[in-house]
């Protein structure tokens, strides 16, 4: 089993210190990773959510469970790193 465990680094403004919050979500036995501009199926996946701009996004991760999750665009004041993790806890990828 695979897991996406998600850092989000928040602050007020660029004065402050950066403080984070761990997420994990459980992505099934295996996984794909759609990154925008490697090939045309990040944009022909993200074509069934027109409600999110494609701007702030940079990748899709698809688990085996059926589990999407957008890898998204740092933002001045906000910063995100992505691991794909084994079971065992061990970081097997950073995206």
């Amino acid at each position: 089993m695979y897991s996406l465990r998600i850092i989000e680094e928040t602050r007020k403004d660029e004065k402050s210190p950066f403080g984070s919050i761990p997420t994990t979500y459980n992505i099934g036995e295996f996984y794909s990773v759609l990154k925008k501009g490697s090939t045309g199926k990040f944009e022909e996946k993200f074509k069934e959510y027109p409600e999110w701009d494609i701007k702030s996004v940079r990748g899709i991760v698809i688990g085996s469970n059926k589990m999407e999750l957008f890898l998204m665009e740092d933002l001045p004041n906000e910063k995100t790193t992505y691991y794909i993790m084994t079971d065992s806890g061990s970081t097997l990828e950073r995206l």
